[in-house]
């Protein structure tokens, strides 16, 4: 799936970076994103792909990040 969203940095349990959607759905990279985009409120455009796994942040959806790139 292809989205539109910003990077979220939350302080749950340590710490993690996620990617928050245009509509509110919140995606949590199981692959970490690049360390040129790990900037609070950096816009990107992201090809996800949602794959099956338990985590202990229960924060979103976990994806694997594809491709990811800053937005305009």
């Amino acid at each position: 799936m292809q989205i539109r969203g910003i990077i979220v940095h939350e302080d749950i349990e340590g710490g993690f970076w996620g990617i928050q959607a245009g509509d509110g759905k919140r995606y949590l990279p199981v692959n970490p994103i690049p360390e040129t985009l790990r900037k609070q409120g950096q816009a990107v455009l992201a090809l996800l792909k949602p794959v099956q796994m338990l985590g202990a942040f229960q924060w979103g959806e976990p994806v694997q990040i594809e491709s990811i790139e800053a937005a305009r």
